[in-house]
């Protein structure tokens, strides 16, 4: 029997850096879509080695991928070189190395900033979108914040010979420039295709269409994608970029991508990083001593059958949810919140939860003040409950808003019975006995509240309720 290991007596990882790595590994058991039991031990192993609890587990699933690697860029670089240690013997487990986990460890690499000989002068980072409009799929995005002629120019040169390094990724290049230029002359057949998917528009609207295309250039599209379709508060891009998509997890709703920036040619850049990716089992971290090899050694997953494996992706995870479900086992879901005050249980297939805009605004809240609130005091709420309605509401009257607000804080008519009605049905039509815990409950006279511990609820961005 081997003795017990404990990293963390050799290393610093405090219980933030634990439930980020437990994050990341189980990200990186799933990218591939397959589960083998080798890995499954190797977790066990390494939740023992690391003190990892069930309650950080649990915790663990209600990060986002971006969140978990910022804690863990905080670790010294013992511990990111044991860390990668950890990474490729996990990638390894089900003697497989798929492109998916290839891709994820080598985001992992560069994102947590190892300092390795292989990365030197390579600059990336991770970052998870939330509800992305669109989904880029195998594309590799090309964005820049302003017009780099020389940039440009270098991939106008090298076009081919990217599309064809991309292509044995089984990728391609979204180039902006190339796509306006190819819009430019298929214009006849472009104005044919709006005409049919937006049947509203006249010749003059197509005609004014046709004269502002040209003008667009890849600095103006690559700003427009950041704010208005990949949502990416707050992030800057202040050098030209390849966007890289991490495999197809959608945790939360939220979709995870590597943004890698271009250093001098970007061909160079493109193949420097393509090394990398292509050499990460071999990788060798600086400096680990005697102790820490034999801990990786106890920890390293043993060879495993190939037949010992459950696939964990498409409808054989559906079907795993089903079994939970039915059994009575499955965990309570996840509430996700949009800033558009739009709710998904994220555990449910991200099924979204529909009612009105005005329940929507009720509910929140109630979401918000997990003390309760009694219906008595409610008008107490009514500057809040305003606000909140008013950032979700596509109505632009005011006065509107402002009377709806006013009739259900009021008590006039049925208004607020009829609103409490709408939110019980619509979690009840999705969950039916399971519901509780989402709905406003509480003894008549009364606080009112939301049973549903809140660490289960994710919000795009809390702030834009305040």
């Amino acid at each position: 029997m081997q003795p017990k290991i404990e990293i963390c007596k050799y290393m610093k990882f405090k219980e933030n850096h634990k439930t980020a790595l437990s994050k990341v590994l189980s990200d990186l058991v799933q990218c591939d879509g397959i589960v083998n039991q080798g890995e499954i031990d190797f977790l066990h192993r390494v939740n023992e080695a690391f003190g990892i609890t069930s309650a950080s587990r649990k915790k663990a699933t209600t990060l986002i991928l971006s969140d978990a690697v910022g804690t863990l860029k905080t670790l010294g670089d013992r511990e990111k070189n044991f860390l990668l240690c950890l990474f490729q013997s996990l990638s390894l487990a089900d003697n497989n190395l798929s492109p998916n986990e290839s891709l994820l460890i080598t985001a992992l690499i560069l994102s947590l900033d190892m300092k390795l000989a292989a990365t030197k002068g390579i600059k990336a980072h991770l970052v998870s979108i939330p509800h992305l409009n669109f989904d880029t799929r195998n594309a590799v995005l090309y964005v820049e914040p302003e017009y780099d002629r020389q940039v440009n120019h270098s991939i106008m040169h090298d076009y081919r010979d990217i599309c064809r390094l991309l292509k044995a990724d089984h990728r391609e290049l979204f180039y902006l420039p190339m796509v306006l230029r190819d819009l430019g002359a298929k214009q006849a057949t472009f104005r044919q295709t709006l005409n049919y998917i937006e049947p509203t528009l006249s010749d003059e609207q197509l005609d004014l269409i046709d004269t502002h295309l040209p003008k667009m250039d890849s600095a103006f599209l690559s700003k427009e994608i950041f704010l208005n379709y990949l949502n990416i508060n707050g992030l800057e891009i202040n050098k030209p970029a390849f966007f890289f998509k991490l495999g197809d997890m959608e945790a939360n709703n939220y979709h995870d991508y590597l943004i890698l920036e271009i250093n001098g040619q970007p061909l160079a850049t493109l193949r420097q990083f393509y090394a990398l990716k292509n050499s990460i089992v071999s990788l060798k971290p600086n400096g680990l001593n005697a102790k820490e090899e034999r801990l990786l050694k106890q920890i390293r997953p043993t060879s495993d059958d190939d037949n010992n494996e459950l696939q964990y992706t498409g409808f054989h995870k559906v079907l795993i949810d089903i079994v939970l479900k039915h059994t009575g086992t499955h965990e309570v879901s996840r509430l996700y919140v949009t800033k558009r005050g739009d709710l998904f249980l994220t555990d449910r297939n991200n099924t979204e939860v529909k009612m009105p805009t005005l329940s929507k605004a009720l509910y929140l809240l109630f979401l918000f003040h997990e003390e309760g609130i009694s219906l008595n005091y409610l008008s107490d709420y009514k500057p809040e409950l305003y606000r909140i309605y008013r950032q979700i509401s596509t109505y632009g009257d005011d006065a509107i808003l402002e009377r709806a607000v006013d009739n259900l804080t009021d008590f006039v008519g049925n208004t607020l019975n009829a609103t409490l009605s709408r939110i019980k049905k619509a979690f009840t039509d999705i969950l039916g006995e399971d519901a509780t815990r989402y709905l406003i409950q509480g003894e008549k006279g009364g606080r009112k509240t939301i049973h549903l511990e809140r660490r289960l609820v994710v919000f795009e961005d809390r702030k834009a309720f305040s």
